[in-house]
């Protein structure tokens, strides 16, 4: 039998067996649903019935149907209105990580709801009703073995692309041929309105494509089109004439009604675009595909990003929905129903990056549903049930405000919430009237968020709730994009943050200092959730960011610290949500950590009771202090960066130098191949800082550099006049043999050294091992002057590896970046440890070597990749050394075993802090002073190239 007979069979079945009783028959209906679809039952296909889902702290709730990662389904009785039960679905959907389910189904016996989240959160991308599932089964392919993809009616993000890239076509014409910009995106703007509203009722349907269906010749476009903007800017209803019955629509959009004469072409752009279904057209994700169309000579529509509604409320839930929703939900009066509409009609929300909207088009959607739940339960208890309601005001876009640099996008901003309040209205099914649309001419604002034309601050519109998505910029970039002059004068408007943070740290800053303090009197207002770089969490960023939010009564209460994000391609984010308050009664009891793993592309979170300006619920580190005795001497360095390829040689150019050249030609190890096992194939000419006459005695070294390098050199420096690299390219031509940063401290320290302890300075994992200083380390190598093997166990350890991975988190994709500042000048070293325990370190250090070295022998997989063997479990004879060693170096420490190793490392960095400051002893990193002379210190392994020996 085909599959539209075995439904056919299963709508005869249902329609004789089940009445529609959610509880007693909803599980009987999915298994026969499931076994129509071929796949056994609910049971066989693999999914659970009442699947557990945890909640927020320790609550747990049971969604119907459970099939990860493929379908959720809830089940409701018979006849009831599936629209009201989205939020409760998206609830489940969002939590229901890892594998979250791609699709979601809303089922009442008699209709299919079938949504996806990932796409658009407030409309289903199909209804299929009982009777037509034979024939229209495609919305719920997903239910058939090998969970074909689903084909669905209401294809909106398809429909709203194709409409953005007609309109998007139109603009750019007018523009071409000479329109004035302004007067184009004006133009636009209000036929982007006509669309919808002939639509979705704000106009008499057929009115704008009747209009453009009677334009023959380009004159009667000014007049016909003209004509109609501005019945739309006339209060009252039009009486009669060819725009009888257009309403009033505001004095905002429509104050300067656009009268153009068009092309025949631009009319049929339109003509096109009105063909559309606008009500499939979604306000949200409409401004970013209709930007990035612009100025395109080509469609490229198709291929713009834009931020999902999903990943949008990441935001708006933890800030706006789940504090109210609380309190709506726990209000047992109808004069306290009536206290919360009244606050919630002042409410005032400010997205201070808000490009087109979307940010604030989301939360307006999500505050007019909170209006409608709280009517609706104003209702439960009346017991006139609805006829009581109060209806003197309503929410309304005016409520919402918004700042943005590009003006253009202010104005689709303006636009986008204009319209989503029929959209609300219609959705909703509320009795507030439609027209005229809000102005919003003095809520949203053009120019730079951060400082005025003279450098002084912004001042921002006042606000309870601000959210949003700040620019992703991060300080290496914020120079070469804003200019010296601009970052000069954001710097001295916001004096408390530091030279090297990332831009939308300034964002956050002000953000938190804006907003007034949430207190018991006014509990809704001081809430904040703003989407940063991931850097927000690290070094000066986080100082002059959540550091300074923390410490300024902010309470981080929902946060992810690394997320894909869907408005831009391959960026991974951090997601904050805020309260400014420190009052316990404010603040919820558990607080979400989000996490995603970059390897199993799997997303998941843990309720803790705190969240730490490092995102992160563990002991908070920030508050670390940079020790001297770990600064001076200088023991910690970056390798050298050559800048030109042409220093550097293959082995096989190295081993063909003549001899006179060779003592300036060495082995250069660029961080990886340390521990790849593939060994050191590359060679650097590195004169140090050898002048001219003597680095030329050197001939063909000499002149391979003169003819590889010079040139380079010397136009770079012609190249970066006028710019901040100007006085740094400069320098460099003047020594142009020489590296870009030859590191002549280093090169100092390690030439009265046989070996030096060296790590990729960025991994995954912290692989320490020794090096020849006859090779030269590249600033891909994180170089530690130490060459006894104390050193060595401490560095290796599970004290230093946990510090750095607390301490220096900025991440390039999926690895971790080692950080002097940060992770080596904080480290505390053990402060008194016995001459006993010094050697106990060294001897459990040099079998971590030697089991890695005979684990590797004969392989060509190098130590990295035996590393990540310990990821498989099982028993491991690495693990066994390295376990030996932490035991040792706790041992040196003076740490119990059951003690937490951050937080006495945190607590020792505090402790040798304050010493310092008193002038008291401390111990600094290296051999103990006391067992300076304590013989088996230093061995003599290290990795080297053949024919080479270390220096003496």
């Amino acid at each position: 039998m085909t599959l539209s007979n075995d439904l056919a069979e299963f709508v005869q079945w249902t329609d004789q067996h089940i009445e529609g009783d959610e509880k007693g028959e909803a599980q009987v209906f999915l298994d026969r649903l499931f076994k129509a679809f071929g796949l056994g039952g609910v049971h066989e296909a693999g999914g659970k019935l009442e699947a557990r889902i945890r909640r927020k702290g320790k609550a747990i709730s049971f969604a119907d149907y459970m099939w990860k990662p493929v379908v959720l389904i809830e089940m409701k009785k018979r006849g009831e209105p599936l629209k009201k039960h989205q939020a409760q679905a998206f609830d489940y959907w969002i939590d229901a990580v890892p594998h979250r389910p791609r699709w979601v189904v809303l089922c009442n016996f008699d209709e299919f709801w079938v949504y996806d989240f990932d796409t658009q959160i407030h409309d289903p991308m199909d209804i299929v009703t009982l009777k037509d599932l034979p024939r229209r089964h495609g919305a719920l392919a997903f239910l058939q073995p090998d969970n074909p993809a689903p084909t669905f009616k209401h294809d909106t993000e398809g429909v709203t692309r194709k409409a953005a890239d007609l309109l998007a076509q139109c603009f750019n014409s007018l523009t071409h041929r000479g329109v004035a910009r302004q007067t184009a995106q004006r133009f636009i703007l209000q036929s982007l309105v006509a669309l919808f509203s002939e639509d979705i009722g704000l106009l008499p349907k057929y009115t704008f494509s009747k209009v453009l269906n009677d334009i023959t010749r380009v004159a009667d476009s000014y007049d016909l089109i003209g004509g109609l903007f501005d019945a739309m800017n006339t209060r009252g209803i039009t009486s009669g004439g060819r725009y009888r019955g257009v309403d009033y629509f505001n004095g905002g959009l429509f104050a300067a009604p656009a009268r153009l004469e068009l092309t025949m072409v631009e009319v049929g752009l339109l003509c096109d675009a009105a063909a559309k279904d606008w009500t499939q057209v979604r306000p949200e994700i409409f401004g970013s595909i209709f930007e990035h169309s612009m100025d395109r000579e080509e469609r490229h529509a198709f291929g713009a990003h834009f931020t999902s509604a999903a990943d949008i409320m990441r935001i708006v839930r933890p800030t706006i929905i789940d504090p109210w929703r609380e309190v709506i939900e726990n209000a047992t009066t109808q004069k306290r129903l009536d206290e919360l509409r009244a606050r919630l009609w002042s409410l005032r929300i400010l997205d201070p990056a808000c490009g087109s909207g979307n940010f604030l088009y989301v939360a307006y959607r999500e505050l007019k549903r909170l209006e409608s739940r709280l009517i609706e339960r104003r209702a439960e208890l009346s017991s006139k049930k609805a006829t009581s309601q109060i209806q003197f005001g309503f929410v309304n876009a005016a409520q919402f405000y918004g700042l943005d640099i590009d003006p253009f996008a202010v104005e689709l901003a303006k636009t986008t919430m204009m319209i989503a309040r029929k959209l609300a209205i219609d959705e909703l099914s509320l009795s507030e009237p439609a027209l005229p649309l809000d102005n919003l001419d003095a809520n949203f604002r053009a120019g730079d968020a951060l400082i005025d034309s003279e450098g002084d601050p912004v001042e921002w519109p006042p606000a309870d709730i601000i959210i949003g998505n700040p620019p992703f910029l991060g300080a290496k970039r914020l120079k070469p994009e804003r200019g010296d002059a601009y970052i000069k004068q954001v710097r001295s408007a916001f004096k408390g943050v530091g030279g090297m943070t990332d831009y939308c740290v300034y964002w956050f800053r002000k953000a938190h200092a804006h907003l007034g303090l949430a207190t018991a009197e006014n509990p809704f207002t001081g809430r904040a959730g703003l989407v940063g770089t991931q850097n927000v969490r690290n070094g000066k960023s986080r100082e002059g960011g959540l550091d300074y939010i923390v410490e300024h009564n902010g309470a981080i209460v929902d946060a992810a610290d690394n997320l894909p994000w869907s408005g831009e391609a391959q960026v991974h984010v951090a997601i904050v949500n805020w309260v400014k308050t420190k009052d316990p009664a404010l603040l919820p009891k558990t607080r979400r950590l989000w996490q995603y793993d970059d390897r199993s592309e799997l997303e998941s979170f843990t309720d803790v009771e705190q969240i730490y300006s490092s995102l992160s619920s563990d002991v908070d580190i920030s508050q670390k202090q940079p020790l001297a005795v770990n600064k001076k001497p200088k023991q910690c360095y970056q390798g050298k960066v050559q800048g030109y390829e042409g220093f550097i040689l293959t082995a096989a150019a190295a081993a063909a130098v003549p001899a006179a050249s060779r003592p300036v030609v060495r082995p250069w190890s660029v961080g990886g191949d340390l521990i790849n096992g593939k060994g050191i194939d590359r060679y650097v000419i590195d004169f140090r800082n050898m002048e001219l006459l003597e680095a030329s005695k050197y001939k063909w070294a000499f002149d391979h550099v003169k003819a590889r390098v010079r040139q380079d050199v010397l136009a770079k420096a012609v190249a970066a006049k006028g710019t901040d690299m100007a006085e740094a390219r400069k320098e460099h031509a003047d020594r142009w043999w020489q590296l870009w940063n030859r590191r002549d401290e280093l090169d100092a320290r390690l030439d009265a050294m046989k070996r030096f302890v060296g790590c990729p300075r960025v991994g995954r994992r912290l692989i320490m091992v020794f090096v020849s200083t006859d090779i030269v380390p590249s600033d891909l190598v994180q170089v530690f002057a130490f060459a006894d093997d104390y050193s060595f166990g401490i560095l290796q350890s599970a004290a230093h590896r946990e510090w750095w991975r607390k301490s220096s988190r900025m991440k390039i994709e999926t690895d971790v970046r080692y950080g002097v500042r940060e992770v080596f000048e904080t480290f505390p070293w053990p402060q008194a440890p016995t001459e006993r325990q010094v050697v106990a370190v060294a001897e459990t250090a040099r079998e971590v070597r030697a089991v890695r070295e005979k684990l590797v022998k004969g392989s060509t997989d190098g130590i990295r990749e035996l590393y990540r063997t310990l990821e498989l479990g099982g028993k491991s004879a690495l693990r066994d050394a390295h376990k030996a060693l932490d035991a040792a170096v706790r041992q040196a420490y003076g740490f119990a075993p059951k003690f937490d190793l951050i937080a006495r490392l945190l607590q020792l960095n505090r402790e040798v802090a304050v010493r310092i400051t008193k002038g008291l002893p401390v111990t600094a990193p290296g051999i103990p002073g006391d067992c300076q002379k304590t013989k088996g210190l230093i061995s003599s392994d290290c990795i080297r190239v053949p024919g080479t020996s270390a220096r003496q």
